[in-house]
């Protein structure tokens, strides 16, 4: 009986995770010897994190919908994953092997029933280490190479038993998924290291975050903490249809993870309304209300959006109906910096994709394959993420299968 083929999977978030099941679920999976290593005590940190308020797994579109919301392959690359292995797929996994409910919300998103990250992590983890999957944690990628068709691996693994020491192993076949730049202090040490090898790195941003606006002063005493309900932002990268929240920096929320760049902006503080609809409205009123009277008792703002619309609005196009009513549909922001890394949901660079093939395997290491956070692509929050994180640890998984068994 032929030695099974060793295989390590660095990383555990959703990517790795799921390449690890992929391998773990072979028909044959008695050709594997698995090792799944984290550099932390614990799996799945950034899961943990995403799923803090309520784990979003995916989003209710068909693969061509999906792929649209992705910047990095083409879209026919972003079509073919999903179609492979795209949200139904992914749900059903979690629903039937993984024996957690789910249900999709409102807004279109999957959520996991109790809406926490630490159940669906627990019962991943007894799904993996159920099929053979040894894991290693407390151990940190410090070294690979390649000699031949073997792959060599060298990790810090610090314990309290073993602090600071260094650990080799040797792998036929390894799976990066070391994730990106975002909740991190600074830049991981792996970025370091593959740039050292050779491997061409795009330098890391912060994407799905924050923007910082100039607010008044007396509109922030008012209005930090608060949402700015059903508006719409639209930048130069689209418009989006959300809740945002003020901060003191300037806001958070969905549209502004969504569509958020540099330079300037527009709400639409009343979207289900035209500027005509809005008019004939406040114009019909008999009593001898000042055009922000009108406002403020027929048209029903969230509070923030009064307030940002008196607040921001000079005395001239405030005391003009028609100039309000444009100024409320079309609202001038300009967003500043984004927040930095340590805040952002998710970060873009990483990996150039031209270093990877079709496969996700390295150009330059034959052998090794890199998915997740790690590799240059972005997509907006509401499940496509983790969607993207997944689909591309399953196709590598899948591979990697199918490479084991070539006439199956």
């Amino acid at each position: 009986m032929p030695s099974p083929i060793k295989i390590a999977i660095v990383g555990s978030g959703p990517a790795g995770l799921m390449a690890a099941t992929e391998l773990a679920r072979a028909s044959n999976r008695s050709q594997f010897e698995i090792h799944l290593f984290e550099k932390r005590s614990a799996l799945g940190r950034k899961l943990l994190i995403a799923g803090s308020s309520g784990l979003n797994i995916s989003h209710h579109l068909t693969p061509a919908e999906f792929a649209n919301h992705y910047e990095g392959w083409t879209l026919a690359f972003w079509k073919t994953l999903f179609q492979r292995f795209g949200m139904e797929a992914w749900i059903q996994f979690i629903e039937k092997e993984l024996r957690l409910e789910t249900f999709l919300g409102t807004s279109n998103r999957y959520f996991v029933r109790e809406m926490k990250a630490s159940g669906l992590l627990k019962r991943w983890t007894e799904f993996l280490k159920a099929r053979d999957v040894i894991i290693h944690a407390n151990a940190e990628l410090a070294d690979f190479s390649c000699d031949g068709d073997k792959i060599s691996l060298v990790f810090n693994a610090t314990t309290e038993v073993t602090p600071n020491t260094k650990q080799t192993h040797i792998f036929d076949k390894v799976i990066f998924a070391l994730g990106g730049a975002s909740w991190e202090t600074e830049i991981p040490a792996w970025a370091e290291l593959f740039e050292k090898k050779g491997i061409r790195m795009i330098p890391f941003e912060p994407s799905n975050v924050g923007y910082e606006v100039g607010w008044n002063e007396k509109f922030l005493a008012e209005s930090e903490g608060k949402p700015l309900k059903k508006v719409i932002l639209e930048t130069s990268r689209g418009k989006k249809l959300g809740e945002l929240v003020v901060t003191k920096y300037g806001l958070e929320g969905t549209p502004v993870y969504f569509c958020g760049i540099k330079g300037r902006a527009f709400l639409d503080l009343k979207p289900d309304l035209t500027e005509t609809e809005i008019f004939g409205k406040l114009s019909s009123i008999k009593e001898n209300f000042s055009p922000m009277r009108r406002v403020k008792h027929y048209l029903a703002l969230s509070e923030a959006g009064e307030s940002l619309l008196f607040h921001h609005t000079s005395a001239e196009i405030k005391n003009d109906l028609k100039k309000l009513i444009h100024q409320m549909k079309r609202f001038p922001l300009e967003l500043k910096n984004p927040r930095p890394l340590l805040e952002s949901i998710s970060s873009k660079g990483g990996v150039d994709l031209e270093a990877v093939d079709e496969n996700l395997e390295l150009k330059t290491h034959p052998g090794i394959y890199c998915v997740g956070e790690m590799l240059s692509w972005d997509a907006p929050t509401g499940g496509f993420l983790i969607q993207a994180a997944v689909s591309q640890g399953a196709k590598v998984g899948n591979k990697l299968v199918k490479l084991a068994n070539p006439s199956s």
